[in-house]
């Protein structure tokens, strides 16, 4: 996790490559063979690729498993209530909650130029191991709200900065429905990233993917196609 501002609460680092041992070059031949011809010139080298896309078309074979409704906004809109009085306009995928704050400009990868003024309602299930407390946080610029199972339980509506809000909850064993809604108002930033705390740990972590799956067929709304 990258550090975080502050965090208000309520009441996976990436290993280390192995190293390799060195691989002896091999004993020259006693034969003394002729040069080889030089290489052919290389090709001159291609500029930077486009920034993988966080967002792409649901497929159903894909591994992204958390499925978002994409809305258009009203400029000036204050709160992730708009989304119910719209209808979505198209239905992406994604593997993770980490987007970490960034220029507005920059957009979400794989939204093109929508990078203003819109909203995602975002749905997912959880496979919980265990009964017991967590810590979940949630970080939003602007505004987001978490619920499980129906219920909400973060709340970090509104137009701000990047802002993490956590809480306390105790979450039953077993699939449990996670739903975000986020909306991205005016610049000059955006964010959204969801992480917690397991039970006895010490520092937030991402939601492992291999607990992550597709949430029910009949939560999801009719989509509207738009230009």
């Amino acid at each position: 996790m990258p550090d975080l501002p502050p965090v208000k609460v309520a009441e996976s680092p990436v290993a280390a490559p192995l190293a390799v041992d060195a691989v002896p070059a091999p004993a020259p031949s006693i034969a003394a063979a002729p040069p080889p011809p030089p290489p052919p010139p290389q090709p001159a080298a291609k500029e930077a690729s486009e920034p993988p896309k966080l967002f792409e078309e649901c497929a159903d074979s894909s591994d992204r498993q958390m499925v978002a409704d994409v809305y258009r906004l009203t400029v000036g809109n204050q709160s992730v209530s708009e989304m119910r009085r719209k209808k979505p306009i198209k239905r992406v995928c994604l593997a993770q909650l980490d987007i970490t704050p960034r220029s507005f400009r920059e957009g979400f990868p794989g939204m093109g130029s929508t990078v203003e003024w819109f909203g995602m309602d975002i749905r997912f299930t959880v496979n919980i191991a265990e009964t017991a407390t967590w810590e979940l946080l949630l970080l939003a610029d602007d505004g987001a709200i978490l619920s499980v199972d129906d219920e909400n339980v973060i709340e970090n509506d509104g137009i701000h900065a990047p802002t993490p809000v956590a809480t306390r909850i105790k979450l039953e064993k077993g699939l449990r429905n996670f739903r975000v809604r986020y909306f991205q108002g005016p610049g000059p930033d955006l964010a959204l990233m969801l992480a917690w705390k397991k039970p006895g740990a010490a520092d937030y972590s991402y939601l492992p993917r291999s607990l992550l799956g597709r949430p029910p067929a009949g939560a999801l709304p009719p989509i509207q196609h738009r230009d």
